[in-house]
């Protein structure tokens, strides 16, 4: 397997992984999800590199768990099982890729303070932490209007 497809297995992985421990998944997504990540423990004998990722989605992470599972598949070249046992992880991994796209795409942001037909005159935002999701806003204002003087400090996003 390539390091690119690879890759794209763990990004799912990883995404699944946010959206999971979001509570905003839904049940298929949470299915597909963790299917994809025993399968990928089990079968590659990297559960503590999925178990890390798990707790902790960095891009990092995400490229030695990549590394990881080339590195177990390149062990298992020539086998019988191989070319099952690579069909079976694309399966899942497309199983939860699809799954992924079926959320609403405001399922894929982490906004730590959504104004939405707000007006108002004077306006003071501290002390957010906005954290998760695949894009990720401190604020976000639409459809609002603001008179005087809007003061936004101490904002934090992570992904």
């Amino acid at each position: 397997m390539d390091p690119l497809t690879a890759g794209f297995i763990i990004k799912a992985l990883a995404s699944g992984a946010i959206f999971v421990a979001s509570a905003v998944a839904e049940e298929e997504v949470q299915a597909n999800y963790r299917s994809l990540k025993v399968f990928i423990g089990e079968k590659f004998e990297l559960m503590k590199p999925v178990e890390r990722l798990e707790n902790n989605p960095t891009q990092e992470r995400q490229n030695v768990l990549a590394e990881d599972l080339v590195d177990a598949i390149k062990a298992m070249e020539g086998t019988q099982q191989e070319i099952e046992i690579i069909n079976e992880l694309l399966n899942k991994s497309k199983a939860l890729t699809e799954s992924l796209e079926k959320l609403p795409k405001q399922e894929f942001e982490a906004v730590g303070i959504d104004l939405d037909n707000v007006k108002a005159a004077n306006v003071k935002i501290s002390n957010v932490i906005s954290e998760g999701g695949a894009r990720v806003l401190g604020i976000r204002a639409k459809n609002s209007e603001f008179t005087n003087d809007i003061e936004a400090g101490d904002i934090r996003v992570k992904k």
